[in-house]
């Protein structure tokens, strides 16, 4: 049985997901698809603008047959533990056989070049980082300086497209392991990673949504609409305010006051500057993105400074390797696959999480999520240890 691995966060799940998943599937011919997906917070450091059940019932209804989730620690982590992570999970299953990921150059053979780099990390290679770094480049700038000075036939755009450079993360980790699954790329369609723009012709990005819905205050346009494969998931979040990094700001403050004294650089992600620069301002904050934007600096990207601000309002530490597959949904159809996977997988299954069979951060995360999600929009707390995986 072919089985395809494929990571993502759907957030939300949208037309080029689907697309993808079809493709995936064809490509490998594979009989089932397996989808690790982030949870409630994604990796720009962020909450997940939907929460991960509707999330993963869209996914599910689209083309995945099983719905597995990434830790919050490393879906919140940056490209290379995000990528890691997903890979090492995909890995333990015992039943993949196909990774597909989408890409931008879509050439596959040119993705292995600087993965094996990254992955050998040659002595030449490291040199040239670290002069990178002391000139002060941001730690992703001086990557791709250190890269293109150790190889100048890279092309200087593989080193800049977002989905092209974590594809890279995952051949890296790949290599790493000395896996021989198969890999295979599928072209991104439509609007590009950043682009916001918005129409019904063209498959929009996942940025591009979610700025609409902002802009709306939760409202589903027909534009976005057009954008989203299940409509009718959605019409229950009609008109509630979407979920972003600034319905957690009072909850961030407060976890910032309470530790005047506290080591922040404890925290996975804070570098001793970072620590500093929050400390030192923290009496003009007013909201999680403002304080992001106020604190971050040429060599700390936005993106490292939200999730630095993240880990510590989650109190994540470190970022450890998935303990259990966490089942968020399968496809009835696919019941085979959850039993294969219970008996060729490396880690237990938790199809629902009571008896503390999910670590404690996790769990805390997961509650703080869904207390600002139910206050915001006025509906019950539901609690993570009550919830039942998904069945389609």
């Amino acid at each position: 049985m072919n089985i395809v691995g494929i990571t993502a966060e759907y957030n939300p799940f949208h037309q080029g997901h689907a697309w993808h998943l079809a493709q995936a599937r064809r490509l490998t011919g594979a009989d089932r698809a397996i989808v690790v997906m982030s949870g409630n917070y994604v990796q720009r450091g962020a909450p997940a603008m939907f929460d991960k059940y509707l999330r993963a019932r869209a996914a599910l209804l689209h083309g995945a047959d099983l719905v597995l989730e990434l830790p919050p620690d490393v879906a919140t982590g940056s490209a290379e533990y995000f990528a890691s992570g997903a890979v090492r999970l995909l890995l333990q299953t015992g039943i993949v056989t196909d990774l597909c990921f989408g890409s931008e150059c879509n050439d596959l053979k040119a993705l292995q070049k600087p993965a094996q780099i990254l992955s050998e990390e040659p002595a030449d290679y490291r040199a040239y980082l670290q002069e990178a770094l002391r000139q002060g480049k941001s730690y992703p700038e001086a990557r791709a300086q250190a890269l293109q000075q150790y190889d100048p036939s890279l092309p200087p755009a593989l080193l800049a497209s977002p989905n092209d450079l974590l594809g890279i993360e995952y051949l890296k980790a790949l290599h790493r392991h000395k896996s021989g699954i198969r890999v295979l790329t599928v072209p991104r369609e439509g609007a590009s990673y950043h682009d916001r723009r918005m129409d019904q012709q063209t498959a929009a990005s996942a940025s591009g949504i979610r700025q609409a819905l902002i802009r709306s205050r939760g409202h589903f346009t027909p534009e976005v609409l057009a954008q989203l494969p299940s409509p009718a998931l959605y019409r229950p979040q009609e008109g509630r305010i979407p979920v972003t990094e600034d319905a957690f700001s009072l909850l961030l403050l407060e976890r910032l006051l309470r530790a005047p004294g506290e080591p922040l650089e404890q925290y996975f992600g804070v570098t001793p500057e970072l620590a500093n620069r929050i400390r030192n301002h923290l009496d003009d904050f007013r909201s999680f993105s403002q304080f992001t934007d106020l604190i971050k600096t040429r060599n700390l990207t936005r993106t490292a400074v939200s999730r630095a601000l993240l880990h510590i309002l989650l109190n994540i530490k470190d970022c450890q390797p998935a303990g259990c597959f966490r089942v968020l949904g399968f496809r009835r159809e696919a019941a085979a696959l959850l039993k294969e996977l219970a008996r060729r997988g490396s880690l237990p299954l938790v199809t629902s999480p009571q008896d503390e069979a999910l670590p404690e951060h996790w769990l805390h995360a997961d509650r703080l999520y869904e207390s600002v999600r139910s206050l915001l929009h006025g509906t019950p707390f539901q609690n993570e240890c009550r919830r039942k995986m998904l069945v389609i």
